[in-house]
């Protein structure tokens, strides 16, 4: 190219670079710092600026607790702790066992229930040790000979 063409092409677009048409040409407008900001409140060593931003910010990234609400169902207090509440859960058992027409026999259940007692003595009740009948000084003669005499007659027993 020559280097009268490229003069004309200046000439031609001189207006639209004095007009601000190109990015070049602008500087950007200084932003004014806050008073709180974090970099008014870092010191001014270029040493260990990442680490002060952190410290000021607190933990960043991964090891900063993200607990959010998003996609999940909010509830109500009242409904986490009735859910937390222990239920009754007698009324259908109830119902279960009631339900239910077959039966141990008696001497399997007594098994079991003296199987599943404590081995200590005061878990176990007292067994019942049968008395020995009473005998009589009198013999059943003794007694017919007593009617005769009393009586004058025998006396059936009904």
């Amino acid at each position: 190219m020559s280097l009268s063409l490229i003069r004309k092409g200046l000439d031609l677009f001189s207006e639209d670079i004095k007009e601000g048409g190109s990015a070049a040409g602008r500087k950007k407008p200084k932003r004014r710092a806050e008073p709180n900001s974090v970099m008014n409140r870092i010191g001014s060593n270029r040493v260990g600026v990442k680490k002060q931003v952190r410290r000021i910010h607190g933990t960043a990234g991964k090891r900063r607790n993200r607990a959010t609400v998003k996609n999940k169902p909010v509830k109500s207090a009242i409904e986490e702790y009735r859910k937390n509440q222990p239920t009754s859960h007698l009324e259908e058992n109830l119902a279960y066992m009631l339900g239910k027409t077959v039966t141990a026999e008696t001497k399997v259940t007594e098994r079991i229930v003296l199987q599943n007692r404590g081995r200590q003595s005061r878990d176990r009740p007292a067994e019942e040790k049968k008395k020995p009948q009473e005998k009589s000084l009198f013999t059943e003669a003794d007694f017919q000979n007593f009617q005769k005499e009393f009586f004058g007659r025998r006396v059936e027993v009904v």
